[in-house]
This record gives structure tokens, sequence and C-alpha cells, in this order.
């Protein structure tokens, strides 16, 4: 009989050790940092350091302090004939109530305007001091306006109140701020006149010009549980170092690029006996994947899952995890250098690959290119380019900056206009908040980046590099030739036929392929009005429009379309009801019918189009639509025959009749 396996001593069996050396730097970070703190009167507690005003006149602590106590009212050693010219103020000031330090802070909370000898005019907040504001210079003087924070006047006013008489020293500008806001009445202990009346117009320049500075943290109020806070933070940043280190940096590193889409499509599985319920990983999912049937959280479109894990972070009780689901249908095999398994000498980058985000594409474009420029070999001058490119997205893009910098030939042809799959992004839509890292480029960074933000950034750099474009240029065959080259055949939108000799083709196409098309004549004065995408909404205000289909993507233009002033929008459905679509978009345009912002035609399809009008016909006949465009979003065709035609994906058919 043979001996049981002893168990492998992992870290899944032993204990962590690195907790005590966290420990031990959280405790020497808290000594260092009392130490460090407890000098200008910041320790145990204190009020942080002396205010700008009173560290320029060069004071301490004991001209204001006697035996370390509380600062007696002192004031006048400096500042005499400063009472308050105002009677409900000065009564205050008599009876004890109201006291210099009320209003004026001698630490780090005061705040001000200061002119220095050199006539440069800054507005500070404590310590940190804002950029130089705009003010006539006045060379030889100098002159500090204090500024009170209108939250040290709400105990007897109501700053937010037109009606209180605090309201006429405040800046409307500034009403965001709240208690923070700047008080502008200067003339509080002197009556106007004199230098003293310019100094308090720069003053209330510098508020108007300048935005309030923020405070440095030295300058907060630090005691014992502020080092513990900061000690425990350097003791936790040790644990997790060492906790990183020890786990041998298992997996792959966040900044790792994926370059090759699974073969099995993960899914979210979830255990419905502890299920709560609770809409989290609903909520979470920006695929709308899931939905919550009977209380209960169920994978309602898979086919719409792309592996994200925020639903599985998300579950409050770990009641669902992703693991593997089917194997994908229609798959592209790929080497390791993007280059078709089944079709040599053709490489693909983008969603083709079956790999989403704007950030995938960008790094399979130029590794594509890299891998291809190493396996070309030498160049043949009986080729026009080196590499056709064929889409012009964010890989097609990325891939010819690529060509570019390593000194290949190379052209990209795009049927339709620059990163067109990101124009036809609704308006405003948010992109990514990631940074890219384009070849020739560096890095591109639009944190919570707009589809305009992003459209201007491409467009501005296939300008700016000059990258060969070829737009309205459809490419309809590729035919590879004996010595290892390649013939791509394309057609323009003028219908001319072109044939492009290359030793590489590079496919930078998306999954969508070329938008369905009705099956109807439509003539000529009509067609500039019919459209297979929304870019802008905004664009169509005041008119009438008909949105054919009840996909995801036509529900979501007829509610951009329905919610422009004035505009009146149809939706024709040749289906009896909802057949498809994500809930919240079906649950807003039912809303948007209730309010007789859209009218739906069920069952309905277009016979015809005219300049001006469109003719539905249904089981109760046909009707005559008045309408100044006609959004036909049914769909795409997508680019497996394409794909199977030049060798990408094997042919189906030919495989059933060998077996």
């Amino acid at each position: 009989m043979s001996s049981a396996k002893h168990i492998e001593t992992t870290s899944d069996v032993t204990r962590f050790r690195g907790v005590w050396v966290g420990a031990l730097v959280a405790a020497i970070s808290c000594v260092v940092i009392a130490l460090t703190m407890g000098r200008g009167g910041a320790s145990q507690g204190g009020p942080g350091p002396l205010s700008r005003t009173h560290s320029e006149a060069g004071l301490g602590c004991n001209d204001c302090h006697e035996d370390n106590k509380s600062a007696p009212a002192k004031c006048d050693t400096c500042h005499q004939g400063y009472q308050s010219l105002r009677a409900p103020h000065a009564s205050l000031v008599a009876s004890g109530v109201l006291l210099c330090q009320s209003c004026h802070q001698g630490h780090a909370g005061d705040e001000g305007v200061q002119r220095a000898a050199d006539g440069t005019v800054t507005r500070y907040a404590g310590r940190s001091v804002a950029m130089p504001a705009p003010s006539a210079r006045v060379a030889g003087l100098t002159a500090f306006v204090p500024i009170i924070p209108a939250g040290q006047c709400s105990q007897c006013h109501k700053i937010d109140s037109p009606q209180d008489p605090i309201a006429a020293c405040l800046m409307a500008s500034e009403k965001s701020l709240g208690p923070w806001r700047a008080t502008l009445c200067f003339d509080e202990h002197v009556s106007v006149g004199g230098i003293r009346d310019a100094n308090w117009e720069m003053a209330r320049h510098a508020v108007a010009t300048t935005a309030r500075p923020s405070r440095r943290a030295r300058e907060t109020r630090t005691g014992p549980l502020s080092w513990l806070g900061m000690g425990g933070l350097a003791g936790l940043g040790m644990l997790g170092l060492l906790r990183f280190r020890s786990s041998g940096a298992r997996g792959r590193k966040h900044d790792e690029p994926i370059l090759r889409a699974p073969a099995i499509l993960r899914l979210p599985i979830i255990n419905s006996g502890t299920c709560l319920g609770c809409h989290a990983c609903v909520d979470a999912c920006p695929f709308d994947v899931l939905e919550i049937r009977h209380y209960v959280a169920v994978v309602a479109r898979p086919a719409a899952c792309c592996g994200l894990t925020l639903c599985e972070q998300r579950c409050p009780n770990g009641s669902l995890t992703m693991g593997d689901g089917t194997e994908i249908k229609d798959a592209v095999s790929l080497r390791d250098s993007l280059q078709a398994e089944h079709a040599p000498g053709i490489y693909l980058a983008g969603d083709a690959t079956g790999l989403p985000l704007i950030r995938n594409a960008i790094n399979q474009g130029a590794h594509a290119m890299r891998s291809l420029q190493s396996e070309l070999g030498g160049r043949n001058e009986e080729c026009e380019f080196d590499v056709v490119v064929v889409g012009a997205g964010p890989a097609g893009i990325s891939a010819a900056l690529e060509a570019k910098a390593l000194g290949l030939r190379y052209v990209v042809l795009e049927q339709g206009t620059v990163a067109g799959s990101i124009q036809s992004f609704p308006r405003a839509k948010l992109v990514f908040d990631q940074p890219l890292e384009l070849p020739l480029i560096g890095n591109l960074w639009l944190e919570e980046s707009t589809k305009e933000e992003l459209l201007a950034r491409w467009l501005r750099i296939v300008r700016s590099e000059k990258i060969d474009v070829r737009e309205g240029v459809r490419v309809s065959d590729i035919d590879a030739k004996s010595d290892g080259s390649f013939e791509v055949r394309s057609l323009s939108e003028e219908g001319d036929a072109s044939v492009i000799r290359t030793q590489r083709v590079l496919l930078a196409i998306g999954k969508r392929g070329s938008s369905r098309k009705l099956p109807i004549e439509i003539p000529d004065e009509a067609s500039h009005r019919v459209f297979y995408s929304l870019a802008d909404a905004r664009a169509f205000a005041g008119q009438r429009v008909l949105v054919v289909g009840l996909g995801d993507v036509a529900m979501e233009a007829a509610i951009a379309l329905s919610r422009q002033p004035g505009t009146e929008v149809t939706i024709s459905h040749r289906g009896p009801d909802f057949s498809r679509g994500k809930a919240r978009n079906i649950e807003e345009v039912q809303r948007r019918i209730q309010a007789g912002a859209v009218d739906l035609r069920m069952q309905s399809t277009v016979a015809s189009i005219s300049q001006g009008s469109v003719t539905l016909t249904s089981p109760k006949g046909e009707t005559r639509v008045p309408c100044d465009g006609v959004f036909v979003l049914i769909g795409t065709s997508p680019p497996k025959d394409f794909l199977t035609r030049v060798g990408v994906l094997p042919n189906t058919a030919d495989k059933e009749n060998e077996t």
C-alpha cells in the first residue's frame, strides 16, 4: 500500500509571516511621524502652525500664550483701534460673545489676499498660495487683507438666505463653496477711504478672478489619531508589498496586454440557494447580461458577456463567480503572432478576433504589425505595398502607426470613415477611462473620455502623422498568389473597382460588418434622408423621423431622438411585440410611448420611401407617415462570409462534404 501524499508547503497551508514586518513598520512610522509633527506647534492635537500673517510678523507661541494656556485677548497688542463699526457686532463684542478669534484664525485656518512689495497679488489659505491674481501693481506697498469664510458667520447668519444681511457680502459665483464662501465686507473695523479702499478693491478682484486654493495636509490639525492613521497606512503598504512578493506575482500582470480571445466563453455562475436578489451584479454589468427573475439573478443574455468580473466583485456574499461556459462558436484560429491559422499571410486585430475593448484592439494592431514585419523577410518589388490594412478603427490606426514606425510600405482601406465605429456611438457616450499606448504617439490618456473627445484625438493623430487612409473603399475579396503575395480587390463608393498587390494583409475589421439595407429601392431624391446610424440626435430637433427596427440600437436611437425638442418619432417593427433588447431600453421606450413622445407601429414594414414621407404596410393596410429622416437600424451583416471566403474561417460546407 502506498503512503498518502504529503501536503505541499505552499502559502495556502502556511501562515503569512509578513504581518509582523508590517506591524513593525507601522510602529516605527508612528514614532517618526510623532517626533516630526511635534515640531512647530502641531503636536498633541495642537492648532497647527501659525497663520501666514503672524508667521511673517515673526511672532511665536509665547507672544499670545502664557504658561501653555489658551490665548488671552492679546490682539490689541498689535491691532489697536479696530473696534467693530456695526452695532449688532459691537454689542456682541461688549458682552464677550464675539471675540477676535471668532472670525480671525490665528493658526492654519486663516485666509486672505496679500500684495507684496513688488506688487504681486496672491490669494492664500493657510500656507498654500493660489496663482497670482491679475491686478494693477503698486510697487513699494505691502498689504494683508483678511478674508473671513462665511462658515464663521453661520452661528448668527443664514448664509444661504438672500434675505439675510450677509447676502450683500457674498459672491453668487461662489455659492457652491458653501461655508467656504469668501465674505467681502472689509469695512467691518474701519471706514471707507484712502489706501484701505484700494486694498479692499484689490482683494475683491483677487477673490473674483482666482479660485480658492486648497490647503496642504501639513496644515491640518494633527493629533495622535492622525499619527496612528498615517503609521497604519505605512504598515499596510508594507504588508501589501510583502504579500504580493510572497505570492510570486501569480497570474497575469495587470499591464500585460491581452492579445487573443479565450477559446471558452466565461460566464457568471450563480448559486440560487444563497443569491440575495439585491441587483448588485445586475447594476455592475455594463452589457445587461444578468437579470433578476423570481428574486434570483440569472444569466439572461450569455452571448453579450465579455468575461469582465465586475459582477463577481460586487456580489456581497459570493453567490456569483465567473467560470467557464460554452465554447465560442465561429472563433477565428490565430497564432501567437495573430496570423490566421488557416490563411498564412493574413493577420487579424480588433473585434474580428473576438476580443473586445479599445485598449485590446490597439495592442493587437501594433503586435500584429510587429509580427508581420519580423516574418516578412525581404521586400517584394512586384508588390505595391508591404501590407494592406483593412479597417481604420482603433486597431487599424494603431497598426498603421506601427507600420510607419517600422518603415513598411502600407495603406489603410476603410469602407466608411476613419473611426467609424466610434462615430456611431451616441453623443457624449463615455468610451473609456484608462491609459492607452499608441505607436509613435505614446500614452493616450483621456480620463472619462466622451465619444467626441476620443474621435477628435483620433482624427488629429491621422492628420498629424499623415496616415495613408483611403476612405469609402470596401474590400470585396482577397486572392492569395503562388508566391505568397495577395491581390486585394476593392470597390469605391462611386463603384470604381481596383486591385492592389501586397505582400501581407492585416484585417482590422469589426464583428458588426455592413449595415443591413431595406429590401426596397430608394429613389435618389430621398437617399440622403436614409441613415444607418445615429451620431448626434440634436441635429434632428424639430423634425419627423422614422426608426426602423426594435433592437437595442434602434430603441436607444428612438429614445435619444424623442428627447429632442419638437421631434416626432415613429418606430416601425415587423414583429408583434418586443422580442429582444435590454430590459432598461424596453422600459424606457414604453415610458416614452405612454408619454406620447414615441409612436410604435407593430407588425409594420416599409413599403416605399419618398421625399417627405414613408409608406408603411401592415395587416390593417398601407399608411403614409410624414417623415424628414429614416433610420434603418435592423442590424448588420456579420463578416463571417467574407472571412470564410478569404480563408480565415474554415468552410463548414466543405467539412460537411468531406464527412
